[in-house]
C-alpha cells in the first residue's frame, strides 16, 4: 500500500509517475486499442531543479493506462484535444518538477521547494507534412502550481518550440520526436527557484533577486517502440541556462542540465 504520513509530503511512487508521464513520450496512436492497462518499470534521473548540480534517481513499478478517445486522451499525460483543423490543434500541455529538500548543496538552510505541476493550453500548428515525419510549431503556455495539500501558484512558463515528429506507421516502427525552443518565465516563477533573500545570503551565496524573461534553451528527444504486448520508451532532456536572466543566480551551479527516463511496459488488458 502507498500512503503519505503528512498531507504536505508526496510519496515518491506517485511523484515519479507524474514526472515521467508529464513528458511528451510518443505512444503508438495508429491502429491501437482505445483502452490499455498494464504495468511499467520506470527508471528516472532528474536534477533537483534546472541549474542544480544535484540529482535524484528513481526505480519504480508504475501502472500503465492508455485511453485514446477522439477528444480526450490518457496517453502521455491527460490531454483534452480540440482539433480546429487537421493542421491546427489546441491541446493541454503539462510538465512537472520534483521537490527539493533544504539540505541540497545550493539551498542549504533555505526553504524546501515543493514538487510542482505546470499545466496550460498549447496551440500546435503543422508546418510541414512529410511521408514519414511532420514538423510542428508548438506554443505551450503553462501555470505552475505547487503539488501539495494547499497548492500555491508560483508563476507562468512559455516554451515555444519546433517539433520534428515521426509517428508510428506500421507494426515494429520506432516512434520518434525531437523538440527544441527557448523557455521564458514570469518573475514569480524565477523568484521561487532562483532568488536569495538577504537573510538567506552566505559568503558563498550572495543575495539575488530574479526577474522575468529568458530562462534558457530546452531540447527534448523522446522515443518508443511496440513489441506485441510489450513496449519500451523514454526521453532525454537537455536544458542550457547560458545567457538567461537566472544564469548569475548563486543557486545555479550548472548551466548545462540533463535528465532522462526509460520505461519497460507489459500490456495486460486491451479493449
Amino acid at each position: 500500500m502507498i500512503y503519505c504520513r503528512s498531507p504536505n509530503k508526496i510519496p515518491k511512487f506517485w511523484l515519479a509517475a507524474l514526472l515521467f508521464f508529464a513528458f511528451d513520450v510518443p505512444a503508438d496512436t495508429h491502429q491501437l486499442p482505445v483502452f490499455e492497462l498494464g504495468v511499467s518499470l520506470v527508471v528516472l534521473n532528474l536534477p533537483h531543479y534546472r541549474g542544480s548540480a544535484g540529482s535524484t534517481n528513481y526505480l519504480l513499478p508504475l501502472p500503465f493506462i492508455k485511453y485514446r478517445g477522439e477528444r480526450f486522451k490518457i496517453d502521455d499525460g491527460v490531454e483534452g484535444i480540440l482539433s480546429i483543423n487537421e493542421d491546427l490543434i489546441l491541446s493541454i500541455s503539462g510538465n512537472a518538477t520534483a521537490p527539493v529538500a533544504d539540505d541540497s548543496p545550493e539551498r542549504a538552510g533555505m526553504a524546501e521547494l515543493k514538487a510542482s505541476f505546470e499545466i496550460g493550453p498549447s496551440l500546435d500548428y503543422r508546418l510541414y507534412r512529410g511521408e514519414s515525419a511532420d514538423l510542428w510549431l508548438e506554443l505551450p503556455l503553462r501555470l505552475a502550481v505547487t503539488f501539495e495539500s494547499s497548492p500555491q501558484a508560483i508563476g507562468r512558463v512559455f516554451n515555444p518550440r519546433l517539433a520534428w515528429d515521426k509517428p508510428y506507421r506500421k507494426k515494429g516502427d520506432w516512434e520518434l520526436r525531437l523538440a527544441a525552443g527557448p523557455v521564458y518565465a514570469s518573475e514569480q516563477y524565477h523568484d521561487y527557484y532562483y532568488s536569495v533573500d538577504p537573510d538567506e545570503a552566505l559568503p558563498t551565496r550572495p543575495a539575488f533577486q530574479a526577474e522575468a524573461g529568458y530562462s534558457g534553451l530546452r531540447a527534448d528527444f523522446t522515443y518508443s517502440r511496440r513489441f506485441g504486448d510489450y513496449s519500451i520508451g523514454g526521453f532525454i532532456r537537455f536544458d542550457s541556462l547560458n545567457g538567461s536572466v537566472i544564469e548569475s543566480s548563486p543557486l545555479v551551479s550548472d548551466t548545462s542540465v540533463w535528465m532522462a527516463g526509460f520505461a519497460f511496459t507489459r500490456v495486460l488488458i486491451t479493449r
